[in-house]
This record gives structure tokens, C-alpha cells and sequence, in this order.
């Protein structure tokens, strides 16, 4: 009897399917809308809003890694970098050209017009990289032109985000000795120093670090991996300066006169009167504009035009876009600067055999040189003595 009951109970059950749809199938479906479907919600967010987050680093990094051929010229532990060493050759000869200057004044603008495609050269200064006050060029960057002209791109000098930069390793007092190590660098290693500034006006603290710097080049030979002999001399050379070039960029309609130009002229003699670096005789920019011609020995000066060229200096309602586009009594930025380019490309070479060094034992001397800069106990002292002075 009881055996047949529960048989009877099962049969009931399987003839009522909808019984069995009403229990377990909703009890299910409520479990989905509740448990699962927001646990895909939060990650299909999170997926979203990592992009976002993220989006403005991102942004930045492409504008320093993207160019071209321009590679650093120091690798890691100061040995030169595979690329840089690639793009040197065998062939007797070299030609370095250098840009110093500070920050945001065009020096990587300047120096790629030097190679065929100035856009893609050297890294510019980003709207970002200026919001958050770093500087673009890190080190010193290398690129060979097709003239085979050896350009040297380097870090803003007298920069706060460098000096940043060294404060976090060790306190200077206020003092640039990386730039100062940069610059004395650039002296020993280049035929040409294009140093940058903005405007049509005297950078004077460029000056004292161009003096300072010349002053502490103590005992540096330009090759010190090769011996006197091999060049007919007795001993190796440590008096070697390169040409220097002065570059006022960015310069607006008021300020492209012939007034001003006299002016700068006059106080780069009086600066470098009693020095021996060459600050004369290269250059001139009477050659293009002749109506800047100067009675007496000119220095090597050129003035360059605001560039309407530049996304930024060209926006609808930049109070400084003097050119409009409309005709100028002054040339264009690509004129001006095309005739500056021509005239260093043009500079004579080192004279012997000094000249026929090739760029790879450019190369392996500029190491060399970098090294003995670093561990100069003349600048060093200097340094160390110009602290106990700023703290006094």
C-alpha cells in the first residue's frame, strides 16, 4: 500500500510540469540578475576607466621615444649606445655642431633644421612637458645629418627641473654643476656651439656659465685616445675652444632692428674681449639681411624671427602673432635659419690630421673625455669652493 501511494505521488508530479518551471527556473534567473550581471558590470568599468586614468602619461611618452634617429649619445656606465655607434663611420672626417641654451628657448627647433626633415629630428618641448616644468631632452641626444654633420642636442643649462632633478640626489646650494659639466663637455668635443636664447636680448647668466666654463676646461685634451705623435706634436693639445655662434630666437617685428642688433653686438665684444674662445669671424647675418652691417668686427650673431610656422605661436589669438601670415619687412624664420645652416655646414674644418679623425674615433674619444670632465678634481674644487661662497 505505502509503495503504491509514492507511486502514485511521482506520476502526479511528472503529469504537472509547470509546477517544477514555477520553483526552480525563476529561483535561478533571480540568482543572475542579482549575483553575476554586476559582477560584469564592475569589470566592464574597471576596463573603461583604466585607459582614462592612465591616458596622460601615456600621452607624453610617444613624444620623446618617437624620433627619428636622434638617440643618446651616452649609454648605460658611459659606454656609447649600439644606434649612435652604427651611425658613425670609418670614413676619414668629422664635423660636430652643438646647441647649449636654457629651457623653452628653441634650442632642439634650431639644431633640426639641420637635417632634412626638422619635424621629426630632435623632441620639442610638449604643452605637457611645459604644464608640468620638465624639460624635454634628457643627457645629451646625437644625430648624423646627410652632410654627415654630427648634431648634438643637449639638456636645458641653468634649468630649475635639472637642478631638480640633481637636488634629489645631493644638495648644490642653488648651483648647475651638470650644466656646468654639459658645457665644458660641449667645448671639447665640438667644431661649433650654438648657444640659444629668446628674444633680442642678452642672456647674461649664458655668458657667466660660458666664461665659468672655459675658465675650468683645465687639462682636457681633444684626443686623448690617440697619441701626440700620430698629429707631429710633443704632447697632447688642452687648449682646444670651438667657434661659438649666438642664436637670439623667437624674435618679434619690434624687436628685428638694427638698433638692437648693434646693441647685442656691442655687449658680446665687451663680454668676450679678453677670452679665447671664438665668438667671431663665422658667421654673419649681414649675408642674408644687409641691412644689419656692422663697421666693425662682427660677432657671431644671428637673429631669428618669431616662426608662425609653430601650431602654438600661430592659434587665432596669440597676442605675440605679429606675422598673421601677411607680408613682414622681416625675411621668413626657413630663410633666415637656411642661411645660418648654410654658413656652419660651411665653417673650415680642424686643419691636419686632426681633421681626418674619423667620426667612429670622434666617438671613442668623446667617451674619454666625458669621463675626465666627470672625475676633474680642478672642477670639482671649483664647485665645492663655489658652494662654501653661496653659503657664506
Amino acid at each position: 500500500m505505502g509503495s503504491s501511494k509514492r507511486k502514485d505521488r511521482r506520476n502526479k508530479q511528472q503529469n504537472e510540469p509547470s509546477k517544477q518551471f514555477l520553483q526552480a527556473p525563476v529561483i535561478l534567473e533571480r540568482r543572475d540578475r542579482v549575483e553575476e550581471q554586476p559582477t560584469v558590470r564592475h569589470a566592464e568599468n574597471d576596463i573603461r576607466l583604466a585607459p582614462k586614468l592612465n591616458s596622460t602619461p601615456a600621452s607624453t611618452q610617444p613624444e620623446t621615444v618617437n624620433l627619428t634617429g636622434a638617440v643618446p649619445l651616452f649609454g648605460k656606465q658611459g659606454k656609447l649606445p649600439s644606434e649612435a655607434a652604427h651611425k658613425a663611420r670609418e670614413s676619414p672626417g668629422h664635423f660636430v655642431v652643438g646647441v647649449v641654451g636654457q629651457q623653452g628657448v628653441g634650442k632642439s627647433t634650431v639644431l633640426s633644421w639641420f637635417t632634412q626633415d626638422p619635424s621629426n629630428a630632435f623632441p620639442v618641448q610638449s604643452d605637457e612637458t611645459s604644464a608640468y616644468g620638465r624639460h624635454q631632452t634628457s643627457g645629451i641626444n646625437v644625430l648624423v645629418s646627410p652632410e654627415r654633420t654630427v648634431l648634438l642636442d643637449t639638456e636645458p643649462l641653468l634649468s630649475a627641473s635639472v637642478l631638480d632633478d640633481t637636488l634629489r640626489t645631493g644638495s648644490t646650494d642653488g648651483l648647475h654643476p651638470e650644466s656646468l659639466y654639459n658645457l665644458v663637455f660641449m667645448l671639447s668635443i665640438c667644431n661649433v656651439v650654438i648657444v640659444v636664447s629668446e628674444g633680442a636680448e642678452v642672456d647674461l647668466s649664458m655668458i657667466k656659465l660660458l666664461r665659468r666654463a672655459e675658465m675650468v676646461k683645465f687639462n682636457i685634451p681633444d684626443f686623448p685616445l690617440i697619441p701626440a705623435a700620430n698629429f707631429g706634436q710633443t704632447q697632447m693639445d688642452t687648449s682646444y675652444l670651438p667657434d661659438i655662434v649666438f642664436v637670439c630666437n623667437k624674435c618679434r617685428d619690434w624687436e628685428f632692428q638694427w638698433r638692437k642688433y648693434a646693441d647685442i653686438q656691442l655687449i658680446l665684444h665687451e663680454a668676450f674681449a679678453d677670452s679665447n674662445l671664438k665668438t667671431s669671424g663665422l658667421v654673419s647675418l649681414e649675408k642674408v639681411l644687409p641691412g644689419f652691417k656692422i663697421s666693425e668686427v662682427a660677432e657671431n650673431l644671428f637673429l631669428l624671427p618669431y616662426s608662425v610656422d609653430n601650431p602654438v605661436q600661430r592659434k587665432e589669438h596669440d597676442i605675440w602673432n605679429v606675422y598673421n601670415r601677411s607680408p613682414s619687412g622681416v625675411e621668413s624664420f626657413e630663410t633666415v635659419m637656411q642661411a645660418l645652416r648654410e654658413q656652419i655646414v660651411a665653417a673650415p674644418r680642424r686643419p691636419g690630421k686632426k681633421g681626418q679623425v674619423s667620426e667612429k674615433e670622434w666617438y671613442r674619444n668623446a667617451i674619454k673625455i666625458n669621463e675626465l670632465i666627470r672625475k676633474s678634481e680642478y672642477i670639482a674644487d671649483y664647485i665645492k669652493t663655489a658652494m662654501k661662497m653661496v653659503q657664506k
